[in-house]
């Protein structure tokens, strides 16, 4: 009987280690894991679509426009906000990376606030709308009806982009960080209960697959998420100084658990 007891005890702690080296996430904050299609409303060319932008941040809206990249990153925390984009050709298969940073975003928390106003929809319930002025009322439709239009947001959130540095990629290293990205994403799990975390940093992994659109946000990341940002954040910090290192990048992500 004893025997049997410490078999299955042996058991048990084994699966439970089994089960936590495939678990990403632990002691972090919340995340959000997203997958939606990529185009809103097809256009007459590539350039012409309109493309799914809801679960886009105001700091995605300002780094990227209006479209979806081949592979996005951003990164936040209270002090800079920084991000990077690789674009596809997809007319002669070229790439092109593109890395941008706003610095001291703690003092622009107001105008930042103030624009994420500005591009959203203003929704009253029907059982308040008889309470509201009628001119109140006429400039809450105006607003909703000038963000509906394609270029209004990017018109508003242009002034406020960052110059990006600009570099050329090849194909293997913008299809390898693709690939890391979308088999995190895809493979991310979490577990237990998040801790209450009222600071520190947030960084969104995203990319284009197919039809749709893949998106992962995480506070706090954890295990491999961790190990992606570390690279993506290097990628930033050297795309900066355009030194941009494929060689260094493309073997740190074939040393990743993935």
């Amino acid at each position: 009987m004893k025997k049997v007891t410490v078999l299955i005890i042996v058991f048990l702690a084994g699966s439970q280690a089994a089960v936590s080296q495939h678990v990403d996430h632990t002691d972090g904050g919340n995340f959000l894991k997203r997958i939606e299609y990529n185009i809103a409303v097809p256009g007459q060319t590539e350039v012409d679509n309109s493309y799914n932008l809801e679960g886009k941040s105001i700091y995605e809206h300002i780094f990227f426009g209006r479209t979806n990249s081949f592979v996005e990153f951003v990164f936040i925390d209270p002090a800079v906000a920084s991000a990077f984009r690789v674009i596809r050709n997809s007319q002669n298969e070229s790439y092109r990376m593109e890395v941008m940073q706003i610095t001291e975003i703690y003092k622009q928390y107001s105008r930042v606030r103030d624009l994420s106003a500005g591009i959203s929809k203003i929704a009253i319930p029907q059982t308040l709308q008889s309470q509201i002025p009628l001119d109140v009322m006429a400039l809450i439709h105006r607003h909703n009806k000038e963000i509906g239009r394609p270029d209004y947001a990017d018109d508003l959130l242009k002034p406020y982009r960052p110059e990006s540095k600009k570099q050329k990629v090849s194909k293997a290293f913008a299809e390898k960080l693709h690939g890391k990205m979308a088999l995190l994403i895809d493979s991310f799990k979490a577990e237990g209960i998040p801790p209450v975390i009222n600071d520190g940093h947030e960084v969104t992994f995203r990319c284009v697959v197919g039809a749709e659109v893949w998106t992962l946000t995480v506070h706090i990341p954890q295990r491999r998420a961790l190990q992606l940002m570390d690279i993506c954040r290097q990628i930033i910090t050297d795309g900066c100084d355009k030194k941009i290192n494929e060689r260094k990048y493309i073997e740190m992500l074939d040393e990743m658990d993935l």
